[in-house]
């Protein structure tokens, strides 16, 4: 499976959750969103000799945050495109 395969069955699985549940999907999130700012204050603050594994961190971090928050309405176009 190849990353775009493997990023659409992330999103198709937590759009399912996120509708099965939306009030805990919304704590998931916020909760995910908070980690990811601890990532980007751990970068801010790195020392030299970590900052590109702290800058990995924040950048996969990042883009995981993109996929989860937009989940829904990327499910909705993959799904529409399987029919």
């Amino acid at each position: 499976m190849n990353q775009a395969g493997a990023e659409s069955k992330l999103i198709l699985s937590a759009a399912r959750l996120a509708r099965t549940n939306p009030e805990l999907w919304r704590q998931f999130m916020a909760d995910f969103q908070q980690l990811s700012a601890v990532h980007v204050i751990n970068l801010v603050q790195s020392p030299l000799e970590s900052l590109q594994t702290a800058q990995g961190r924040a950048q996969s971090s990042a883009h995981l945050h993109d996929l989860l928050s937009n989940c829904v309405a990327s499910a909705d176009k993959i799904e529409s495109k399987q029919k």
